[in-house]
């Protein structure tokens, strides 16, 4: 047993084999993890797709390696409605046999409801739902560098996309997310697996540039924190201080000037 798929709509990777120790990644549904080994009380250590690491419970894990190895080859969509509920039927008044957030991972099939607003999905445990078409995209594995400008709307796109979401320690959802948690799903959104934490870390392909160097979709690294920057000064953060995703600038004259990050010491990264 050495692969495992994500059952639950937010799995909670923990620094501890228990319920109440610190929260430092949510594994979404239908991401698939490694089992690096098992430890007591139903509690997995598991390295994400995204090669970071934590504690996760059993109850949140398909533990089958034929199944898992099937669904990584297999899954070719991802939802990017902040929540999608997939429903027993292709009709709003169906009942949800799942709700999910954005970032879940589906197999979308071929079928349709007449009126094409809803696609029939298939789930990690093989079972099949309904959910509404425009919520859900192709799940992105790869990136083209070569289309910079496509690539850098996107990734500020998928960014504000999380705009008044509550600061969670630890988040990646709608339903809260930490500064770095905003930066990398951003960027797994479209394709690309950035390190976790709000640092640059060799093998991932954040590389440090300078600060004349800066375009929309890079980002800025601040002593334990991280943001993304927009252009003309501006940048969208999950911060304490604003406690929900919020755009802040460095212009001074701006309404939304953050004196203490323009202060602060800073450094700059980015893919291309």
């Amino acid at each position: 047993m050495k692969n495992a798929v994500v059952i639950s709509a937010i799995g909670i990777l923990k620094s501890e084999p228990k319920n109440n120790s610190e929260n430092v990644d949510e594994v979404l549904f239908g991401m698939n993890v490694e089992i690096v080994r098992k430890e007591f009380n139903d509690w997995f250590y598991i390295r994400t797709h995204y090669n970071y690491e934590g504690y996760i419970n059993k109850v949140d894990l398909i533990t089958n390696d034929k199944l898992a190895e099937k669904w990584e080859k297999e899954k070719n969509s991802i939802v990017i409605n902040s929540f999608a509920d997939i429903l027993n039927k292709p009709q709003a008044s169906g009942y949800q046999i799942e709700s999910l957030t954005r970032g879940a991972n589906l197999i979308s099939t071929s079928e349709h409801s007449e009126d094409n607003k809803f696609t029939k999905v298939i789930l990690p445990n093989l079972n099949v739902g309904w959910i509404r078409s425009s919520f859900m995209s192709n799940l992105k594995k790869s990136y083209d560098i070569n289309d910079e400008e496509s690539l850098r709307d996107s990734l500020v796109s998928s960014a504000i996309s999380y705009i008044g979401t509550q600061y969670r320690w630890g988040g990646k959802t709608p339903l809260g997310i930490d500064c770095s948690g905003l930066c990398s799903i951003a960027y797994m959104l479209n394709g690309i697996l950035i390190y976790r934490d709000a640092k640059i870390k060799e093998g991932f392909p954040i590389k440090e540039i300078k600060f004349n160097q800066i375009k929309k979709g890079d980002l800025i690294f601040f002593p334990g924190h991280v943001a993304m920057y927009l252009g003309e000064g501006n940048y969208v953060h999950s911060s304490t201080s604003n406690d929900v995703v919020k755009i802040n600038s460095f212009n001074k004259n701006s309404d939304n000037y953050n004196e203490y990050l323009d202060r602060s010491s800073k450094f700059f990264g980015s893919i291309f």
